[in-house]
């Protein structure tokens, strides 16, 4: 029943966070309650209009389903894959509401606008999930799938598509003016950059995920020479921990802007040049509308952007007790998702320093603009990289628990260079 795969969601994320993570579920329970009790008294009503809708379903075949927008990580993939997904030959009728919660109301707005998403949809779901048989007409969303959130499009379900989300006219007028505001000129091109730090997500008791943040000071050469390119530098985050406090009048900290908004956060992600992460969930924005993305300190390394156009750079591994660096084949035996079990495995996390993160930027630059030379030993690597991937595992999973891999990969999708240049004996057998 898909009320059960919710369930099994809450208790993944108990098992990884621990008591902050209950304590989080217990603040939010009055609320779920309250839901679930107007649920059922509307049952009388609902259940009936359930059953015609299975009646009618030789003629028309109704599914329900919902989005969680608490995680636009989520969120994002999720509603592109209903755009694009099982349903491209119209065979179903598909319904979906939103769960309760915080949400971006920009990108809420468009997938309203191209989806069926109705409050009222979430009484049925639930009276079709009360009764037998309901799972036909269930269509629940990927992250509650094996494969989980970016699972199809491993399987190169975007590469093959056209489709976006669609902005309004006014939502581009009120994003170039804020532009405009900052000094920039149409046409001029931008970058944003997303570095994660410990300020979000300690306030959402989410710390188990620590391993994936990065200080964003390491980035800030980086910026500079950007900056000095001609590029506009736009730093974006929600909830950020330091200002940058730069003198240049070409690099924005948009993340510390009193005019940031939810418009702001998508429009300039989804036209953006480049987008720079160290893995955040607002990237897969600009993976959507098929933006190159340059992942640096990027872990688990496992699950990178290997079906869009993406350059990646992990953060270093080094067992504890050798001091030697873990090789890709050992980033993926220890693909986790959660820093105690790096701790337990006896591995220590170390982030790129600002001449390796300059080097890779000055790559990913090159790339873009066609100006990579390539030599014998690029094309190697990426090969030998790839190889040692799909032979394993644990490649290209969403969750390591899923069981699946997939063997489609982006033609513009590498390994930096320059950090395995670095570490010569990293694509070791």
């Amino acid at each position: 029943m898909a009320l059960f795969s919710s369930f099994k969601g809450n208790v993944l994320h108990i098992k990884r966070g621990g008591w902050p993570v209950v304590y989080d579920r217990f603040k939010k329970a009055p609320k779920r309650i309250v839901l679930i009790i107007f649920d059922v008294l509307a049952l009388p009503f609902s259940i009936p209009i359930v059953l015609l809708i299975r009646l009618l379903k030789p003629i028309v075949h109704i599914r329900f389903g919902y989005f969680y927008g608490g995680r636009i990580g989520h969120f994002v993939p999720d509603t592109v894959s209903a755009a694009i997904g099982d349903n491209k030959y119209n065979e179903f009728v598909d319904l979906y509401y939103f769960l309760p919660g915080e949400k971006n109301t920009q990108w809420a707005k468009m997938v309203k606008s191209e989806l069926n998403v109705y409050y009222w949809v979430r009484l049925l779901f639930f009276a079709n999930d009360m009764l037998p048989g309901g799972s036909i007409h269930t269509n629940l969303p990927d992250v509650q799938k094996p494969w989980g959130s970016q699972g199809r499009f491993r399987q190169g379900l975007l590469y093959d598509s056209d489709f976006k989300f669609k902005f309004k006219d006014s939502d581009a007028v009120i994003a170039k003016s804020w532009l405009i505001k900052k000094g920039w000129s149409e046409g001029e091109k931008i970058i944003c950059v997303m570095v994660r730090d410990d300020a979000y997500l300690s306030s959402k008791n989410w710390k188990y995920h620590s391993y994936r943040d990065s200080d964003i000071s390491t980035f800030v050469p980086a910026l500079e020479l950007l900056a000095s390119m001609g590029y506009w530098v736009i730093r974006m985050g929600k909830t950020m921990k330091n200002p940058l406090n730069l003198n240049n009048s070409h690099i924005i900290d948009y993340a510390f802007d009193k005019e940031k908004s939810d418009l702001l956060d998508v429009w300039l992600f989804a036209n953006c040049e480049l987008c720079i992460t160290t893995g955040t969930g607002p990237d897969l924005i600009s993976m959507m509308y098929k933006k190159p993305v340059l992942a640096i300190n990027y872990l688990p390394l496992g699950a990178l952007f290997s079906w869009g156009e993406a350059l990646t750079a992990p953060k270093n591994l080094y067992w504890k007790e050798t001091g030697l660096t873990l090789s890709w084949k050992e980033h993926l035996e220890n693909a986790f998702h959660h820093t105690k079990s790096y701790e337990d495995a006896g591995i220590d996390i170390i982030d790129l320093n600002s001449e390796e993160i300059l080097d890779i930027v000055n790559e990913m630059i090159s790339r873009i603009n066609k100006k990579f030379i390539e030599f014998d030993d690029d094309s190697t690597v990426q090969n030998k990289f790839w190889k040692i991937g799909k032979q394993s595992g644990h490649f290209n999973l969403g969750e390591p628990t899923s069981g699946l891999e997939y063997d489609f990969i982006h033609p513009n999708s590498h390994i930096s260079l320059s950090y395995v240049r670095n570490n010569l004996d990293w694509l070791k057998y």
